[in-house]
């Protein structure tokens, strides 16, 4: 049987570095060698953006496919030019070039579990739409 890891809720990685909405590491801190997954937690009213980015912000990737899978709360996403709500263990499945955006439009926190397979450079494998879903 090869070795497992643990990893506290506490030690994940902030990816954004104190956010009131952190996207948090799991696979990559474990060495996990063949899956990507990371949590990502909504505020009330954010969008699931890099910090301090215009939350009209959507994208889309080169190749690889993404699972999101709502753990908390609810959540709007923007596929395309569709807008769906998901709830609690609701899930989508997104092909690499399908541009989207995730919101949290309520007044209750939203987290998300998000896997794929791992990449070297997530910005390269972006590709970021911008005004794609706008506010207002």
């Amino acid at each position: 049987m090869s070795e497992y890891k643990i990893l506290r809720a506490s030690e994940a990685p902030d990816y954004t570095q104190g956010s009131p909405s952190p996207f948090l590491g799991y696979a990559q801190p474990l060495g996990a060698e063949q899956i990507a997954v990371n949590v990502r937690v909504l505020a009330p009213g954010a969008a699931h953006v890099p910090p301090n980015e215009d939350p009209a912000l959507g994208h889309s990737h080169k190749t690889i496919e993404e699972l999101y899978l709502v753990i908390q709360g609810e959540v709007r996403i923007k596929v395309g030019d569709d807008v769906h709500t998901l709830g609690v263990r609701d899930a989508i499945l997104l092909p690499p070039d399908a541009p989207r955006a995730v919101r949290n439009e309520t007044e209750e926190e939203a987290a998300m579990v998000m896997i794929s397979v791992p990449v070297a450079d997530a910005l390269a494998e972006s590709n970021l739409h911008r005004g794609f879903w706008p506010t207002g």
